[in-house]
């Protein structure tokens, strides 16, 4: 442009940007470069109030200034020109054509007089060469952070940064700002993000972006931020008691401004830092009114009862009755989806409730039952205390110490439970509503103490009742009688009785109970009988939100019910994964139970892997309080696991003892056989090898009964043939189970079992059977299985090939097979060789060999060492 104004060809150069783009930057730069080129510069803003007296005259003047040689002409901030002076820069660089002269007008994107717009468009149109300031790139943006703060950006103050959405003076005022609060260190070259707070500079510059706006776009903006980072147009229309329609130039506007975004459904602020730094220009006082507006707006929308509550906790303060009554009804309407937001709601509204408030008493009993249903026992214990210690309890107690049946029943606190419900049951005046409750709470409290037969007698006595007066109660008792017949191996019974509770519950105006989820519950036991698609089907249905976290459900419940299925389809992988999950949920959600059940699978496949100290890492966790009324019942299956592991280690005899007296309750309380048959082959099997005999009877016996009581499923059968066949020898029986065993790992092992029977003198069938055993375990990926065939048919003569080659480095642990990890990881527990042989099923001597392959590869000379770099 330079160059062709020297040569007397005057042109124009027409720069637009949103504010700190640059633009006043490129002008004096541009402003050197054309002195240090011989030229004149004349640089005024469009913000000067006397820019102009006359064309005439200003144009007189800039001819004297161009006959003495080229001259750049720039005007800055042309938007806020004048009408006139907008007029004259119009018409003098057409006037002024023959001129060296050098034209630079910048204007801002928004903001202004919209005239300005009009005068780019006519230069533009007449020859002028228009440039938009675009925003910086992530790789130009890298470059100012690194020169701004002297190191490389960690990840954080990367993505922190892209609040400057590539403006460069937001860009540099944030760094700035970071640099200053010391939210930012540099070290080695390399800059990291220490806090994620807004910096001041940056909300400055904010404030100042949202002065330069219309008053309209910068109230709609503030509403909005109000609504969230994200917003619906109509919703902060409403709040700014506006139609949707009236706000389409201040959409425009911001949008221009590069503030928002337009998202498919919604308005969003174009990054969080932004966000925050609008709605902290807020005075305090007006964005609680705002929060208290929002809230009770969102509320009679009816759409997200949990954001409403957001607001109004944001927005109440003490004794504001509508802000509370609002808050009331956001708990009842989120302990209906998610017990854990109405938990939360509940206790800060009780907080937000005086001591004298008449509304105490009802939220005080509200906090209790929404916290028991979360899980949060203790909690709800807390929040009652206050109300049982006054000396004249309020009209209405009948409530309060319902609520805290259901919590003691919940809590594993059966006789406390019963005694409250009992007593409340006593009163003939007792509200319907507080019966019901007292009514679950003792059917809870009767299972825990595991007195199913009464609990069953109070669900029965309750469906009998005229079905008005089966508000909340109808699916609690039958999901009892479900657990009654599960627990009586009346398998069928129980999945018609759980299949009418989720039917029960799916109709139109039955309340959701959220201590009870029958669709789960009959996942279970769909999954328990191996009807993996029917459960699965269920489980799909099941959004995460329609999963309430208390008792044994909460998200991990059907992660664990599909690791279980896993396990029981050989595909053991998928089954560690899934267990993996569902110990992540748990330790979020502190569901004891589940933590349990996750460990238990997780210890299986890490037993069927051969990885014994993995196993006995999972077995081994200390074990928690599971305070839950069907823990008596859900848990049963890790103490067997556990004793699997125990018999591993130290053979039948221990593992026996770990079972205690299970054996004997298994005749009364047969839910954990019926829940997982597979372990009545391995109870029979360890009790023989222990030379207990009776037990081994027992066992067989109430597997059969089982078998009998259900002849419509194939899954007892198989498992009543397999136990049968342990306990008797018996080769037909084992072979039958074989063919009916829809488990690959589980015909593994009947197949292992009728290999040690044809051992004496039926050698060609015991290999049959043995290589029919072998090639289940290896399909089921279980390791330490497969290596207790080979053992067997070593001795039998016959080896089978079960390495792969693989290349791996010469040393370091990266160095060693799967099978010097295996003896490495149980010499470093402590065991000697001849354990480790008796576990791997391998010889002392090939122990040996393995471990000095371990030592070499390691470079280590004892097993001090070994251990400590293992735990390492």
């Amino acid at each position: 442009m330079l160059e062709r104004a020297r040569r007397g060809k005057g042109s124009v150069l027409l720069l637009e940007g949103e504010p700190g783009a640059g633009k006043t930057s490129l002008l004096a730069a541009a402003g050197e470069a054309a002195s240090a080129d011989g030229f004149t510069v004349a640089a005024r803003s469009g913000e000067s109030t006397a820019v102009v007296t006359s064309i005439g005259r200003l144009q007189s003047r800039l001819e004297e200034l161009a006959s003495a040689g080229p001259a750049l002409v720039s005007v800055d901030d042309v938007h806020w020109a004048d009408p006139a002076t907008l007029h004259a820069l119009r018409s003098l660089p057409g006037l002024l054509a023959a001129y060296p002269l050098a034209w630079i007008f910048a204007r801002g994107t928004h903001g202004g007089d919209p005239e300005a717009a009009t005068l780019f468009d006519v230069l533009e149109h007449t020859g002028g060469t228009r440039t938009q300031l675009a925003p910086l790139t992530g790789e130009a943006q890298a470059a100012v952070m690194r020169d701004l703060l002297g190191g490389i950006p960690d990840e954080d103050l990367t993505d922190s940064a892209a609040c400057a959405a590539g403006n460069p003076l937001m860009l540099t005022e944030f760094l700035r700002g970071l640099v200053e609060e010391g939210a930012v260190s540099i070290a080695a070259g390399c800059a990291r993000l220490l806090s994620p707070k807004v910096p001041e500079r940056f909300r400055a510059v904010v404030r100042n972006r949202l002065g330069t706006l219309a008053a309209r776009t910068k109230y709609l903006l503030e509403a909005g931020s109000v609504l969230g980072r994200s917003f619906r147009l109509e919703d902060a229309a409403e709040l700014l008691d506006l139609l949707p329609g009236s706000l389409l130039a201040e959409v425009e506007e911001a949008l221009a401004a590069r503030i928002i975004v337009a998202e498919r459904d919604s308005i969003a602020f174009r990054h969080e830092l932004v966000w925050q730094a609008v709605a902290d220009s807020l005075p305090r006082p007006v964005a609680r009114a705002l929060h208290r507006q929002a809230g009770q707006m969102l509320l009679a929308h009816g759409d997200d009862t949990v954001a409403a509550a957001r607001h109004l906790l944001a927005g109440a303060h003490r004794r504001d009755a509508v802000a509370l009554a609002g808050l009331d009804r956001a708990v009842a309407d989120a302990a209906q989806s998610s017990p854990t937001a109405a938990a939360e709601l509940a206790v800060r509204v009780l907080d937000l409730t005086g001591p004298a408030d008449p509304g105490r008493y009802a939220r005080t009993v509200t906090a209790v039952r929404a916290l028991t249903a979360a899980g949060r026992w203790e909690d709800a214990e807390s929040a009652a205390l206050p109300a049982l210690l006054q000396s004249a309890p309020e009209p209405g107690g009948p409530e309060l110490r319902s609520a805290l049946a259901s919590l003691h029943a919940m809590h594993d606190r059966g006789a406390e439970a019963l005694v409250e419900a009992e007593t409340i049951l006593a009163d003939p005046a007792l509200a319907a509503e507080v019966k019901e409750d007292a009514k679950i709470a003792l059917m809870q409290a009767l299972t825990g103490r595991r007195d199913i037969q009464k609990a069953a007698q109070v669900a029965r006595a309750i469906l009998t009742e005229p079905r008005e007066q089966q508000l909340r109660s109808a699916v609690p008792a039958l999901l009892m009688l479900a657990v009654a017949g599960w627990d009586a191996a009346d398998a069928g019974e129980a999945l018609d009785l759980a299949a009418e509770a989720v039917r029960t519950q799916a109709q139109a105006g039955e309340p959701r109970t959220p201590r009870f989820h029958p669709g789960l519950f009959l996942a279970a036991r769909l999954t328990d009988i191996h009807r993996f698609a029917d459960a699965e089907a269920i489980l799909d249905s099941i959004g995460p939100t329609d999963t309430p976290p208390v008792l044994s459900w909460t998200p991990a419940s059907a992660d664990i019910l599909r690791a279980r299925a896993a396990l029981a389809r050989g595909r053991i992988d998928d089954a560690a994964a899934k267990a993996e999950l569902a110990l992540g949920h748990a330790s979020v959600t502190g569901t004891l139970l589940h933590d349990q059940v996750a460990r238990s699978i997780l210890a299986a496949v890490a037993l069927r892997r051969g990885d014994l100290a993995t196993a006995d890492g999972f077995i081994g966790h200390p074990p928690a309080p599971l305070r839950h009324f069907l823990s008596g019942f859900e848990s049963t299956g890790s103490l067997v696991v556990a004793a699997q592991v125990e018999e591993a280690r130290s053979g039948p005899h221990a593992a026996l003892d770990r079972l205690g007296g299970l054996y004997a309750d298994l005749v009364e309380h047969r839910f954990p056989l019926v829940s997982d048959p597979a372990s009545g082959a391995w109870l029979v099997r360890v009790a023989l090898a222990a030379g207990d005999k009776e037990r081994a009877a027992t066992l067989a016996g109430v597997m059969a009964e089982i078998s009998r009581a259900n002849p419509g499923m194939p899954l007892f059968l198989a498992w009543a043939e397999h136990t049968a066949g342990v306990f008797g020898g018996d080769h037909a029986r084992l072979e039958r189970a074989v063919t009916l065993h829809d488990d690959p790992w589980a015909r593994a092992s009947a197949a292992e079992d009728l290999g040690a029977l044809a051992v004496d003198g039926r050698r060609k069938a015991a290999v049959s059977w043995l290589d029919r055993a072998l090639d289940g375990y290896v399909s089921s990926g279980a390791e330490r299985d497969a290596a207790r065939i080979r053992h067997k048919l070593r001795r039998l003569g016959v080896r089978r090939k079960h390495w792969h080659a693989m290349k791996r480095p010469e040393t370091g642990w990266e160095s060693l097979t799967k099978t010097e990890r295996s003896v490495a990881g149980l010499v470093a527990t402590g065991l000697t060789n001849q354990q480790v042989a008796d576990q791997m099923f391998i010889s002392t001597h090939t122990v040996a060999f393995h471990l000095r392959q371990v030592f070499r590869k390691l470079n280590i000379r004892s097993r001090v060492e070994l251990a400590r770099g293992w735990r390492a």
